[in-house]
């Protein structure tokens, strides 16, 4: 059984709980799905171990009932290698075999409860209920918590922004499941990063993570990368070449720039997906594989299938799940913390002593668009460490473009005393120079820590707040004391 083959989805979002039932007794079947449904829940079901594995892999449920002995499967084995890929899914084991041993067996490898053939009703209904509940109360506390403290850094991605606490919350939802999954987004946005966050929290962690850009090689070469080649195929073709759909076996391929792909190559592709076979190029056997495939594209995808570039029965076999990341405009509070990672990733690999910005070149940089999105900012950070030193970050050291464009905002810094925009601040002029809240505040905190040399006790007392409150926003906004 390959690992990291159970999980549960995000896209299809429902109006009540589903329950996935598997037991090989039909009539068992019928009556699991009736109660689960008197009982307000939607029922799905199956009868083997390969139903689990494919009904697992096309909606999110909040119980799973299964039998102890299906035809194809040992149920304790499916128990342990569910409870490893999605600990918080509740598990209610059913036999007819009812012993303690079982019992003890099975809740010691995650069950959430252990029934016996013939089912008491009464006792399936309250252990029904029980285990939704139980799968609610998790899935509430972890997105709780992860608002209260959202993390600075996830897998690589930084940004607290609303749009990436999603994306992240989705990522963690879909990596343990078999899904094909299209990332979205502009160029420069991190589809990449998703894509191997998503491999590293699945239980293919521990296998090959395969990144090809079919945009970038040509349709004869792309073909040989993704499906290798036979010795002997052709010219030049002196030994076996194993393409990117063996080395990543058991592992997870990313295909970047999916939409670029010849239309041959798509259709041999989704053959492929159907199949889980390919043939190397020059081959009269068939190879088989068991590798996820994550894709993504900086277009739009359904107006690629309107204009015949992208197959459309392919396109719906990788859009299962869509992930859209935003631009990095649409995300200006996290333009701070994503500069920050980079200007002290970068100031280390340059032996430089930079560890912030100050404030103009914050505003400055969070005014401009960022057509290129992260990897522009990651350019222009780089830029910034190779041409100069110091401690700061300051706007004359940003490229022309940027300051031009934050001259061009109208935006101009206030004449004030720095102390008097600190305390009191400018009047926006026009509506658009309304600034959001906590930008304000985080403008004024740095401001007031720069006044007062890092002192957090004497701003905390200016600012009439708590130095724990104030310890707290320093974090938050990335702010150098």
């Amino acid at each position: 059984m390959c690992p990291g083959y159970f999980g549960r989805e995000v896209f299809l979002i429902v109006d009540k709980p589903a329950i996935l039932a598997i037991d090989d007794e039909s009539n068992l079947l019928r009556f699991f799905e009736y109660n689960i449904r008197d009982l307000g829940f939607d029922a799905v079901t199956g009868e083997t171990g390969e139903d689990l594995r494919r009904l697992l892999g096309e909606k999110q449920y909040a119980t799973v009932l299964l039998d102890m002995m299906l035809p194809d499967a040992n149920g304790l084995d499916l128990l342990s290698e569910l409870h490893r890929t999605n600990p918080d899914l509740p598990v209610i084991m059913i036999t007819a075999y009812g012993t303690i041993d079982k019992a003890v067996e099975a809740m010691k490898r995650g069950a959430f409860d252990f029934l016996t053939k013939p089912v008491d009703i009464d006792r399936f209904n309250n252990t029904l209920r029980n285990a939704v509940e139980q799968n609610q109360l998790r899935r509430e506390v972890r997105s709780l918590r992860r608002k209260l403290e959202p993390p600075r850094e996830f897998h690589g991605m930084a940004g607290n922004s609303p749009q990436m606490l999603e994306i992240y919350s989705m990522i963690e939802s879909v990596a343990p499941t078999t899904a094909t999954v299209m990332i979205t987004g502009e160029s420069g946005t991190g589809k990449e990063l998703v894509a191997r966050a998503i491999h590293e929290l699945s239980g293919r962690s521990g296998k090959p993570f395969i990144a090809i850009n079919c945009a970038a090689i040509p349709r004869d070469l792309l073909e040989n990368e993704l499906f290798g080649h036979e010795k002997g195929s052709f010219t030049g073709a002196v030994e076996l070449y194993k393409g990117c759909f063996e080395r990543a076996h058991e592992g997870t391929l990313f295909l970047d720039e999916i939409a670029e792909m010849d239309l041959g190559l798509q259709a041999k592709l989704l053959r492929l997906i159907q199949e889980r076979v390919f043939y190397r190029i020059g081959a009269t056997r068939p190879t088989k594989v068991d590798v996820r495939i994550l894709s993504a594209t900086n277009k739009d995808p359904s107006e690629a299938v309107q204009n015949g570039r992208f197959r459309e029965d392919l396109f719906y076999r990788l859009n299962v799940l869509r992930l859209h990341l935003p631009a990095l405009r649409e995300r200006r509070e996290d333009i701070g913390l994503i500069a920050a990672k980079f200007l002290l990733e970068l100031a280390a690999a340059n032996e430089r002593r930079f560890h912030g910005f100050d404030l103009k070149a914050l505003r400055a940089m969070e005014r401009y668009t960022w057509p290129g999105n992260v990897r522009e900012l990651r350019n222009v950070i780089e830029h910034i460490v190779i041409l100069n030193d110091g401690d700061r970050v300051t706007v004359e050291m940003l490229p022309e473009f940027i300051r031009a464009a934050r001259a061009a905002t109208g935006n101009a810094e206030s004449t004030n005393p720095p102390f008097a925009t600190a305390v009191a601040g400018d009047m926006p002029a026009s509506p658009e120079s309304i600034q959001p809240f906590w930008q304000v505040e985080r403008d004024r905190i740095q401001n007031a820590l720069d006044l007062c040399a890092g002192n957090v006790q004497e701003v905390a007392r200016r600012l009439e707040i708590s130095p724990a409150t104030l310890y707290r926003k320093i974090e938050k906004y990335g702010l150098v004391k």
